[in-house]
């Protein structure tokens, strides 16, 4: 179905396209759009030459366009440092019914007097979420323009009159609340935490390192006084900013009036991007959806909406158990020492063998340093096929780590072309190679699939482990010195998207540094990711409670081993349990298959039995309840409770993990996700016990775990009887 401005129906309102809970409408001659995804409604408006984001709705009832408000644009852009929020026409409406279910809706405007050309796009994805891209068209036939900000989604939301004064209790309750994760570095992701909006009051915050950063570009606001939700997602690898307003408008009489403004956009300085003449730039698209109810149902429907339309997945939609070569040895690998972890690997029943850092050095180069050429050499003389052939003949699957982006100081690369790293005031900064060059992007294509079909790979990891990108570099274009950061990112993911079409059954692994880069414009490209690069407890289980609200708890990564202290203290049941509660990767547990410790062996194979087994034909489905959303502490206090429940209820996981400075010794676990007329089979690990109750006792009075000591845990599977 299309509306154009030479297509216009005589009613006021077009025809509904409906398919799997979703619809567009467009009403009022072209000037009002409703979109529909569940119960959840977004209305846009075009008044006075802007757009404006006139309603949110969470519970399927359209209600008159009472809160249209032309200060608030539905986006932001910028353009050679003008504000386009003004002087838009209607071009085009056009509605595109799509085979998987959703649908999608592309405005067309036209500015007046810049010579430029919007498409908003907005597909209504079910579970009351929706997908927002925006494109920006030059149209001139010889001027460059550019880009100085944008904002993919901007909006009113929750706006409140009725006995204002009153329910804000002479302002000591604050109406608003968001949701985030609260540290950026290195090593803290999924550190939750809920931050008050002031009256009166703008928040910011940022990653501004030039990655998505430790924390992840996205935001959950909470109405409190009315309650409800609503999630925004920004998929971009690079910086980012996000804003909150509090607008709150205390009148003398009777117009006391409170409501919240948004934004989430990519950050980078001035010029982001020139817009050659007759170019169109895509910008990162935003994903965001809003629910009238719990925490756990919003954050679920986050989840199977990602499932659905954002996440790649595996074929099948299985997380193979990963083994990496990393744990004891490092950097210093070698033919037979390879070969030693793959017999550890295929023992403990791990499916894919990946090959770590340093493969490509001379014996005592360290990896840093070396990145860029990518062919074996001292330390592997015969190459990796040997290697390979032995993973395969173990019935293990092959995968390799490349830092495709970087180029260490001592590699040949660099010593070519020392020209190809990006540069910052007129200096070199660190080992990034600059993708805004056509010449650099070709070369490190070619790599990629190069090593993909030399080595026959089955897995490609991929990192981007430098903490020096910041701002980016500079390069001169069209008059401007424009930031290198937006055609990086442009460049990365033209990358990745061709070599899917290429290997649509490739699996591949993000990393970056841990989780420097997990955002879901990578993940969108990504089987799989590394949460962290911080396993160490008690940190690493905040860090899981915090990414499985992120992201559905298959796709995020975790590690048990030697390797990244993952192994450093608490109980190998606990550390066992925390990893098969996402996607589980064992990373040196003996230096040899010989000198193992039979029960340490015969502890690791239970649980990865357990993943394989029970938990992993259920989990890319599974319910996520977070009975302990916001874990405080520097390390991680307290208790934090996990439940999974596959979506007919017929089984179910729970972990209680004790952490430090617990108030007593019991943690009463009441799930939530059971079917309350069922009978389940019980089993309790690490003890094994066994016993059968039904749904209603489980969840109404719960179970007591008892854990007397600190950094140990309980997981507590259920299978319907």
């Amino acid at each position: 179905m299309t509306t154009s401005n030479n297509e216009k129906t005589s009613a006021s309102v077009s025809p509904r396209v409906s398919v799997s809970q979703t619809y567009i409408s467009s009403l009022e001659g072209d000037t009002l759009w409703r979109y529909g995804s569940g119960v959840a409604i977004y209305v846009e408006r075009l008044r006075e030459g802007r757009l404006i984001g006139a309603s949110f709705r969470d519970n399927g009832i359209p209600v008159n366009a009472y809160d249209d408000d032309t200060n608030t644009p539905a986006f932001g852009l910028v353009i050679d440092g003008q504000d386009m929020s003004y002087d838009w026409s209607f071009v085009g409406f056009e509605v595109v019914e799509e085979k998987a279910g959703g649908v999608i809706g592309t405005l067309t405007l036209r500015h007046a007097f810049k010579p430029v050309e919007l498409t908003v796009k907005t597909r209504c994805g079910g579970h009351g979420f929706f997908k927002r891209e925006l494109a920006v068209t030059n149209t001139s036939d010889t001027q460059s323009l550019s880009l100085t900000s944008v904002t993919p989604l901007a909006g009113r939301l929750w706006p409140m009159v009725d006995c204002l004064r009153e329910n804000l209790r002479d302002n000591t309750v604050l109406p608003y609340s968001v949701g985030r994760f609260k540290d950026f570095y290195w090593g803290n992701e999924g550190n939750f935490d809920w931050q008050d909006i002031p009256l009166s009051t703008k928040i910011s915050y940022e990653a501004s390192e030039g990655k998505s950063g430790y924390s992840s570009p996205f935001f959950v606001l909470r109405n409190n006084l009315y309650g409800g939700y609503v999630i925004g997602q920004l998929a971009w690898s690079s910086g980012w900013e996000a804003d909150f307003f509090c607008d709150f408008r205390n009148a003398a009489f009777s117009d006391t009036r409170v409501s919240l403004r948004f934004g989430l956009r990519p950050s980078a300085p001035p010029p982001m991007r020139l817009i050659a003449p007759g170019e169109t730039v895509a910008v990162p698209a935003m994903h965001f959806g809003m629910a009238q109810a719990d925490f756990d149902t919003a954050i679920q429907n986050l989840h199977a909406y990602q499932r659905e339309s954002v996440l790649r997945r595996p074929a099948g939609g299985v997380q193979p158990v990963f083994y990496n070569n990393y744990g004891y040895m490092g950097e210093e690998v070698s033919e037979e020492k390879l070969k030693g972890e793959i017999d550890i690997a295929a023992e403990l029943g791990a499916e894919v063998f990946i090959v770590d850092a340093g493969w490509f050095g001379d014996v005592g180069a360290t990896w840093p340093t070396t990145v860029g050429d990518w062919k074996s050499a001292g330390r592997l003389p015969d190459d990796l096929f040997g290697t390979f052939e032995y993973a395969r003949s173990k019935g293990l699957k092959c995968g390799l780590w490349v830092e495709i982006e970087s180029a260490g100081d001592h590699c040949q690369l660099v010593k070519d072309h020392p020209d190809w790293l990006i540069t910052r005031f007129g200096q070199h900064v660190g080992r990034i190679l600059d993708l805004t060059k056509p010449e650099v992007v070709a070369h490190l294509e070619s790599e990629v699939v190069r090593l993909i079909e030399r080595y026959k790979l089955d897995l490609f990891r991929i990192d981007y482990n430098t903490f020096h990108v910041e701002q980016g570099g500079y390069n001169l274009r069209d008059g401007w010195s424009e930031n290198t950061l937006w055609r990086h990112v442009e460049s990365l993911y033209g990358i990745f998207d061709r070599v899917i079409a290429r290997y649509p059954s490739l699996l591949m692994e993000n990393c970056a540094g841990g989780g420097g880069r997990n955002d879901v414009g990578m993940l969108s490209r990504f089987t799989a990711c590394q949460s962290t690069d911080w396993f160490r407890m008690p940190r690493t289980v905040r860090i899981l409670n915090g990414m499985t609200m992120y992201l559905p708890p298959e796709h995020g990564g975790r590690m048990m081993g030697a390797c990244m202290n993952a192994s450093y203290r608490g109980s190998l049941d606990m550390l066992m349990q925390t990893a098969i509660m996402a996607h589980p990767t064992i990373s040196g547990v003996t230096p040899g298959l010989a000198q193992s410790n039979p029960a340490a062996m015969a502890c690791i194979k239970k649980y990865l039995g357990i993943y394989k087994e029970f938990l992993r034909p259920f989990m890319c489905q599974a319910r996520v309840y977070h009975h302990t959303p916001v874990i405080p502490g520097g390390d991680g206090e307290g208790w934090c409770a996990l439940e999974y429940v596959a979506p007919d209820a017929s089984r179910a996981v729970a972990t209680v993990f004790r952490l430090m400075h617990t108030e007593g010794d019991v943690y009463t676990l009441k799930f939530r996700g059971l079917d309350c007329n069922s009978l389940y089979n019980v089993r309790v690990e690490p003890s094994g016990r066994t016993f059968t109750t039904d749904g209603l006792t489980l969840t109404q009075h719960g179970l007591d775990v008892r854990l007397d000591t600190a950094l140990t845990s309980q997981m507590i599977l259920l299978e319907r009887r």
